[in-house]
This record gives structure tokens, C-alpha cells and sequence, in this order.
């Protein structure tokens, strides 16, 4: 595993966070630029753009994210980001 910040492989575990639904994801700390990252930090462009395509076709936010296994609060932040991008990139981000 590689630091999604800086790519650098110098990490070690630190400690983990539980979801309500009991589901733990392992916390990382970087050596090499010294931020904190977990196991969901970088989720592929795939699965964003899923998400956003459910919720463009009327799924509720947390339906999807039951279906895609992320929290709603993951979702509404991809829209809120889709939301300040100049419009000329939004049909990129969708398709």
C-alpha cells in the first residue's frame, strides 16, 4: 500500500475507526509526509461516478450507498465537489 498524498510506502497502522454498522477500517499513518489516511481514502473514479449516476436516475443518497458500500456522508461530498466544477466538466464526470 502506497500514501495517496505523497505515494510513499514508509507506513505504518495507526489504530481504527468503527462505522455504526460495527465495520472497522484500519487507519494508516504516513512516514514520509506524516498525514493520516485510511483503507476508503481513494476511491476509484468508477465507483464515484456510479454514485452519481444512481443519484441522477432518483436513488436516494443512502440507498446507494448501501448499494456501493459507502457512507451517504461520502456520497453528498461527491456531489457537493461535482457541484463547484465549472459546467464544462460535469458531462466527463457522469458518463
Amino acid at each position: 500500500m502506497k500514501c495517496p498524498h505523497c505515494q510513499s510506502q514508509t507506513i505504518v497502522k495507526n489504530g481504527k475507526d468503527y462505522h455504526q454498522d460495527g465495520k472497522a477500517i484500519q487507519n494508516y499513518l504516513c512516514n514520509g509526509c506524516g498525514k493520516r489516511f485510511n483503507e476508503g481514502t481513494e476511491t476509484p473514479a468508477n465507483v464515484v461516478s456510479l454514485a452519481l449516476k444512481m443519484r441522477s436516475e432518483g436513488m436516494g443518497v443512502r440507498a446507494s450507498g448501501r448499494v456501493l458500500e459507502k457512507s451517504h456522508g461520502s456520497i453528498m461530498g461527491w456531489e457537493q465537489k461535482l457541484a463547484t466544477q465549472p459546467p464544462t466538466l460535469t458531462p466527463y464526470l457522469i458518463n
